[in-house]
């Protein structure tokens, strides 16, 4: 395993200028070191929130007036500079939440692949002005737009979201999750070297109380959040008397995969490792829930069941380790403490999750629910952000579909099945926005839309469709100048009007 790092602490990003923190202390730790510090500073105060808004308001301006191609010229930029650093990054990911670094080495690169596809999908904004139309339809960009990332992917998404807003004209304010400050501090070095006129990237450190500040704010206009349920409510609440802010929330998900008689075994069972194992379960599109046809149900779970008790965490540095540790301590003891309540509720345990030395490792687990009581419901309908997997047995498909169509949640969901018919009846009638046939809930692609909808989001999907939350569609229509606008019905009564 590599010796801890240590980052200096830069402050926050606000204006062009790097400021230190006058709020609360943040550490973040390196959870596959038992929590050794790799970071250390100072959140930011109210004050300074108000600051780095005022910062983007004025930079608002000019840079949304600059023109898209402007735009793109100085954005392009980026690819030199992460170039030079994705290594930096990358590291820093996998040392502040435990990533594996071939994840983390991917995320890094991934800011590439994600400003290029959304200048494709800024410059592909649909027209929506019909045949005949008196006029044309403009996008226009929203104004200050704060973005608040989550630790398990703590740089591809907020870029998801700042690409495409700063793209569309946008300003941006953003808080890193302070669980990963350090990658962050990194991330807004690549953007300040890029070259961006002051105010028009501000990054902000700090907590929950720092968010509600940037959220309530009255000049932010528009506000993208990913994360939980919880926080996307509490976001929701103090937004209600600012109809005019846009809200794009993508909050998680308990996926389903469901598991139909006809499906291939050994494919199911690879698909299955994957969507509960990558990133330690730390995935918002993670498998959580494993509905499973009678007939095969015996040998579907034996041979998951024998894959979990063989996979063990490991060093995240290591290239090949499948999963490192939970992102904190707190976590894994979180997940622990909540897994043991639901078996001692009577839960059965069909593989436990186990505690590892060393830091936050803990091993999968799976459960099988038996019945439809209201502990099993809520276990069924709890996120836990960590390797587990709930197994329900159903009878015949349409069982499975009442099932799936009855979750709090609507991200991403499988189904295995030779019968693509079958997979399209689900992708139909179930809720849900992302549906995968014979593969994995995990591994979207930025290339289609993403999100989802009940807990899982608020139908703002990101990915390919970013653009279109980043800007507002305004009709515009124009006569020239001194003619007057011809009137079948009252022409001639303004006629002797304006006479």
């Amino acid at each position: 395993m590599e010796t801890g790092m240590n980052y200096q602490d830069r402050g926050s990003l606000v204006g062009g200028s790097w400021i230190e923190g006058e709020g609360e202390e943040l550490i973040s730790r390196n959870p596959a070191r038992k929590g050794d510090i790799v970071w250390r500073g100072r959140a930011v105060s109210p004050g300074q929130v108000e600051s780095a808004v005022a910062a983007a308001r004025r930079a608002f301006p000019e840079w949304s007036a600059s023109g898209l191609e402007s735009r793109i010229e100085i954005l392009s930029r980026v690819e030199e500079v992460v170039e030079k650093r994705d290594e930096d990054l990358a590291k820093a990911i996998t040392e502040e939440m435990g990533k594996p670094i071939r994840e983390s080495r991917g995320e890094a690169r991934s800011i590439l692949g994600k400003l290029k596809a959304s200048i494709e999908a800024q410059r592909r904004l649909p027209d929506t002005a019909l045949p005949g139309a008196p006029g044309r339809s403009v996008w226009r960009p929203h104004g200050v737009m704060a973005v608040i990332g989550p630790s398990n992917y703590p740089i591809h998404l907020l870029n998801t979201h700042i690409a495409p807003a700063l793209l569309a004209g946008n300003t941006v304010v953003v808080k890193p999750s302070p669980i990963t400050s350090a990658s962050g501090q990194i991330y807004a070095e690549i953007m300040q070297e890029v070259g961006l006129a002051d105010g028009v990237f501000n990054l902000v450190v700090g907590g929950h109380e720092v968010g509600q500040a940037m959220v309530a704010h009255h000049d932010v206009h528009a506000v993208a959040f990913t994360g939980g349920w919880g926080a996307g409510r509490q976001i929701m609440q103090s937004c209600l008397e600012q109809p005019r802010k846009l809200l794009a929330l993508e909050m998680g998900g308990k996926n389903i995969a469901v598991v139909l008689e006809d499906a291939h075994i050994p494919q199911t069972v690879h698909e299955l490792v994957l969507g509960a194992c990558l990133t330690t379960g730390q995935r918002c599109t993670a498998t959580s829930r494993l509905i499973v046809h009678r007939k095969i149900a015996d040998e579907l779970i034996d041979r998951l069941s024998r894959a979990f008790q063989r996979i063990k965490p490991g060093d995240p540095f290591a290239d090949d380790t499948l999963m490192g540790p939970l992102a904190t301590l707190e976590a894994r003891e979180n997940f622990l403490s909540r897994i043991q309540d639901y078996e001692a509720s009577g839960l059965k345990a069909l593989v436990r999750s186990e505690a590892m030395e060393g830091g936050a490792f803990v091993t999968p687990s799976i459960h099988l629910v038996e019945d439809d009581g209201e502990q099993a419901q809520d276990y069924l309908n709890t996120e836990f952000f960590a390797p587990n997997l709930a197994v329900q047995i159903v009878d015949d498909a349409e069982s499975a579909k009442a099932i799936c169509a009855q979750s709090a949640f609507g991200l991403s969901m499988s189904v295995f099945s030779e019968n693509q018919a079958v997979f399209e009846e689900f992708s139909r009638e179930v809720p849900c926005g992302i549906f995968n046939w014979n593969r994995s809930t995990n591994n979207a692609s930025g290339l289609l839309p993403f999100g989802g909808l009940g807990y899982s989001g608020n139908h703002r999907a990101a990915g390919s469709t970013s653009a279109l939350y980043c800007s507002r569609p305004t009709a515009v229509l124009e006569r020239d100048f001194g003619n007057f606008s011809p009137d079948p019905v009252y022409g001639p009564v303004l006629a002797e009007l304006i006479e």
